[in-house]
């Protein structure tokens, strides 16, 4: 990692082209369009999942800046899938315009975040509760994977193909 501004500045490119292409489409999108018919899940559904799965990134790649191990709080759930259906009926109750500031807040944290990322920090293995044992790199590229699995969904649900 001997260009670690480079590194770092291709990976808030990657962020942000990836984000841009996320808004285009989800601002398209009816907030209640079903996505998920097994779960109910809706595309506000999926910001909500989509916004706590970064949060848990920020939060695990803080530890890993401090050295200190990472451990989600599963609030009595037995599984991290319990967890995140929690979050989302917590906040089921948010308006979109609420569910997409946070969602770009919390963008906005992990950009800086990856910014103020130290060199002697960036090999460190992390893990939150979807991705395991992964470094700065290995994690912000995870974090744009899922986001795209997200989005692939939404874009089925849009055209009358949801994938459930």
């Amino acid at each position: 990692m001997n260009d670690l501004p480079r590194i770092k500045a291709d990976l808030i490119a990657t962020l942000d082209q990836g984000r841009a292409k996320a808004r285009a489409l989800v601002e398209r999108l009816p907030p209640d369009l079903p996505v998920h018919a097994s779960s109910g899940w809706t595309v506000s559904d999926l910001i909500i999942h989509l916004t706590a799965l970064e949060a848990d990134m920020i939060a695990a790649l803080q530890h890993a800046m401090d050295e200190k191990p990472f451990s989600v709080d599963l609030r009595g759930r037995a599984t991290v899938n319990e967890l995140y259906e929690l979050r989302r009926t917590e906040r089921a109750g948010e308006s979109w315009r609420q569910l997409m500031a946070e969602w770009e807040r919390v963008r906005d944290q992990l950009r800086g975040l990856v910014i103020a990322f130290p060199i002697d920090k960036t090999e460190v293995a992390f893990s939150n509760p979807f991705f395991l044992d992964y470094n700065l790199v290995g994690a912000i590229h995870a974090c744009g994977a899922h986001e795209r699995l997200h989005l692939a969904e939404m874009r089925a649900a849009s055209q009358g193909q949801p994938p459930d």
